[in-house]
């Protein structure tokens, strides 16, 4: 198994983390990979989340992930009262009540999980079991969140290193809304609720054009942890 890929959009106010679980392909990661677009990274008090799921290999300028695509959707607030989030058509996705309780917020997301097969006769979204003239096949997971800042946010509670739960997590250990062009993000890769090491990158919105291009290649340490260099302005 090969766990590869994280892809970071950052600015001072926005953090968007994404991660795809790979087994025994490390190219189909390459070719499309997910992450979450909030309409507003840092609402007042009363407003609702609006969000889509990006997908694609072109960060940011790429399609979106389809409501059939989707396995779940998640929010965790300062308290017990976070909104439940849904989809308002196939590719929106909208909170089911206003947020008025500031403070931070971490929303997240995964992909349906699935397996995809390349043969001589090009590659199919399916096992490679009845399949003829094999070349590869992988199964893959992909998983995202987005850190949401409500209010002043020093009126506000919450951490922006709060768990979803996912089988791999990308944990930030510093709220981005704290951190400026210049600064470190510190973060922390779980599997299946242990630390990983591997490799990570990382893009920004306005860095490349290209698909598959980044920013930053970096690695996670025995802990897990890693940190990613926030040296230019963007999203």
């Amino acid at each position: 198994m090969k766990l590869h890929k994280v892809t970071i959009r950052k600015t001072s106010r926005v953090i968007v983390l994404a991660i795809c679980v790979l087994i025994s392909l490390p190219a189909i990661c390459s070719a499309h990979f997910p992450w979450i677009n909030v309409e507003d990274y840092s609402p007042g008090k009363g407003a609702a989340l609006n969000l889509t799921i990006g997908y694609g290999h072109n960060y940011p300028f790429a399609g979106f992930l389809s409501k059939d695509k989707v396995d779940s959707l998640v929010i965790k607030g300062p308290d017990s009262k976070a909104p439940v989030l849904q989809f308002s058509s196939d590719l929106e996705i909208k909170s089911s009540e206003n947020i008025t309780a500031p403070g931070v917020y971490v929303v997240g997301a995964s992909k349906k999980p699935g397996f995809y097969t390349k043969t001589t006769e090009g590659g199919k979204q399916m096992s490679k079991k009845g399949l003829k003239n094999v070349l590869k096949c992988s199964y893959s997971h992909n998983f995202m969140k987005a850190v949401v800042n409500v209010g002043d946010g020093k009126d506000g509670k919450g951490r922006a290193d709060m768990l979803l739960g996912h089988a791999m997590e990308i944990v930030p250990l510093k709220n981005p809304a704290d951190l400026r062009t210049g600064d470190s993000l510190p973060v922390k890769i779980l599997y299946k609720g242990k630390p990983w090491d591997g490799q990570l990158t990382a893009t920004y919105a306005g860095f490349s054009t290209e698909k598959d291009t980044w920013a930053q290649t970096l690695k996670s340490d025995k802990n897990g942890m890693a940190k990613i260099s926030l040296k230019n302005g963007g999203y």
